[in-house]
């Protein structure tokens, strides 16, 4: 089974979303051979996973490193109960860039996940795929989901060759040992079989925001 993960990051709010969910419905998308997966942003969570197909599967873009506790601001796995929230994306370059994160942090935000029993898909770039993998528990990795993100493809609608990503995929391996790996930067539909065909899925920025895009990769 194929993820086609769209990452909204940021952008929408309740009315935009509700816009994007309801043109998505009504395009009845069928496509037994992927598992489809919206990540909204944290204050669109329950407004989208009440207007989602019920073959569509939930995300969120980050938790917090630490469990529920005394830490305002942050978003513990607690607070995601009841959401049926199956997958969080941790370790995004641009949650490295902007917010400063380290691999130790990550590889505390994957232990969150895993104790509430939620998949990561763990963010790397192929500077530091050996630093992030030792950093993790080596109970954990095997956890994982693995999305190569090569920074400069990322919206900036460069997309990596597929021999490249391949290369990458093999570096993965060697330290995350067998999971699945996907690819994230400028994916869209005109590329987007030529990285399903080499791995297991893919991580949607930009190509996910306009549902019409999002269909047609689909």
């Amino acid at each position: 089974m194929k993820l086609i993960i769209a990452n909204w990051k940021s952008h929408k709010n309740q009315q935009t979303a509700l816009e994007w969910l309801t043109t998505f419905k009504q395009s009845k998308i069928h496509n037994p051979e992927s598992s489809i997966i919206i990540a909204p942003p944290m204050s669109l969570l329950s407004i989208v996973k009440n207007n989602l197909p019920e073959e569509v599967s939930l995300a969120v873009q980050d938790i917090s490193p630490f469990p529920a506790g005394k830490y305002t601001g942050a978003v513990s796995s607690q607070n995601l109960e009841g959401l049926d929230i199956k997958y969080v994306i941790v370790g995004h370059s641009e949650r490295r860039r902007y917010f400063h994160e380290t691999h130790n942090d990550i590889a505390n935000k994957v232990a969150q996940c895993i104790e509430a029993n939620i998949t990561p898909i763990v963010c790397v770039d192929d500077e530091y795929i050996s630093s992030q993998a030792a950093a993790i528990k080596q109970e954990h990795l095997s956890k994982c989901v693995v999305a190569y993100e090569e920074l400069s493809a990322i919206g900036s609608g460069k997309n990596m060759p597929v021999e490249k990503v391949q290369e990458v995929f093999e570096q993965i391996k060697k330290y995350f040992g067998e999971t699945k790996l996907i690819y994230g930067g400028s994916v869209d539909a005109s590329n987007v079989q030529d990285y399903l065909d080499i791995c297991d899925g893919v991580l949607v920025g930009t190509a996910s925001l306009d549902v019409n895009d999002f269909v047609a990769m689909i």
